[in-house]
């Protein structure tokens, strides 16, 4: 019983971890993350893209590799300056 405690306990973490950069520079990131968890995968992309002046752009996102436990998924976002608004 204490070995699936300990399972579990692990299986927490790992989702709460959420996500992991894999590759990242001023004009592009790219991280891998859990399937189901897009909305801090964004905010990651800005937050990156934001501290070059820049906003993050999905463009991709891997198919979904499904393992046993963990569904994940890769998304890049390319960093883009801001577009002007079109005047009203």
């Amino acid at each position: 019983m204490e070995k699936y405690k300990c399972l579990a306990v692990l299986m927490c973490l790992a989702v709460l971890a959420g996500c992991s950069v894999v590759t990242a520079d001023e004009n592009s990131i790219a991280i891998r993350h859990s399937a189901e968890n897009n909305l801090l995968v964004q905010r990651e992309a800005d937050k990156h893209c934001a501290s070059f002046g820049k906003q993050a752009v999905k463009v991709q996102e891997s198919s979904i590799l499904d393992t046993y436990i963990f569904r994940t998924s890769v998304s890049t976002f390319e960093c883009v300056k801001e577009l002007p608004k079109p005047a009203s």
